[in-house]
């Protein structure tokens, strides 16, 4: 986790530490995929490289062209890398699956074979945590705030979601990381993840319990990243809000996301 956003929404820049660690994680895995023999490498950006001022940054620090998607792209390639991972076999069947990052949450409609929508907006967890949770633990009138801003925010989309009778399908960070959380993964298991049923029930206590906790305590959690503590509320509470305003009573989790999207418009 390289935090290429850390403060983007204050100055609309990309910091000069952000994008060095970043750098320096995509010349690894690149080197990564270069030994295990891949042919080519395609490094693509996503929401921080989109909305920095700055995205040249990032760009001259890394000795290889970078594509950035366009928020369209990024909901149609990670719906259609979880529908292929899960391998959703009912050409008719209706999918929304819900990207939430640390910039923006994707939300995608359609059948495997037909995407009918997508919809981006900037209510990443590491975002609404800068913007909403100052205190450790947030205070009651914080969470009340980012709660009416989920509300306010996502109401349009919902409300046209909502119409259909689709299975819902949960990729990134924040939802693979509540998935172990729900079952106290320490290690992480991904085979263990991948096509988890995680109940509506389980992230609304989750997401109570990790919004009442200090960080301190939150870090020692089986199934959560050290790294992720401090954004994980935020993310959760994106999360219950969405499967309460959808009406539905669990979601399945897909660890192939994006990536697989990518791999399969290769």
């Amino acid at each position: 986790m390289t935090r290429l956003g850390e403060g983007l929404d204050a100055g609309g820049t990309i910091a000069p530490a952000a994008a060095a660690r970043t750098a320096a994680a995509v010349e690894e895995f690149a080197a990564l995929a270069a030994a295990a023999g891949a042919p080519e490498t395609e490094v693509v950006g996503t929401y921080a490289v989109r909305a920095a001022h700055n995205p040249e940054e990032l760009f001259r620090r890394l000795d290889r062209p970078v594509r950035v998607l366009t928020g369209e792209e990024e909901a149609r390639l990670g719906f259609r890398g979880a529908v292929a991972g899960l391998a959703v076999a009912r050409t008719g069947s209706h999918v929304i699956v819900v990207d939430i990052g640390g910039g923006s949450v994707e939300l995608t409609h359609g059948t495997p074979r037909n995407i009918r929508e997508s919809h981006t907006l900037p209510l990443g967890c590491a975002i609404l945590t800068r913007q909403f949770l100052a205190h450790d633990p947030p205070l009651a009138d914080e969470v009340d705030a980012l709660r009416a801003h989920l509300a306010r925010s996502l109401a349009p989309v919902v409300t046209r979601l909502r119409r259909r009778r689709a299975r819902v399908v949960g990729v990134g960070g924040t939802i693979t990381t509540l998935a172990a959380l729900d079952q106290r993964l320490a290690p992480y298991d991904p085979d263990r993840v991948h096509g988890y049923r995680l109940k509506t029930s389980a992230v609304r206590g989750l997401t109570e319990g990790l919004l009442a906790e200090p960080l301190a305590i939150r870090r020692r959690r089986p199934g959560l990243q050290p790294e992720r503590a401090d954004i994980i509320g935020a993310g959760a509470l994106v999360l219950d809000h969405l499967l309460l305003a959808l009406g539905v009573r669990w979601l399945v989790v897909s660890e192939a996301d994006l990536l697989w999207g990518l791999v399969l418009a290769l």
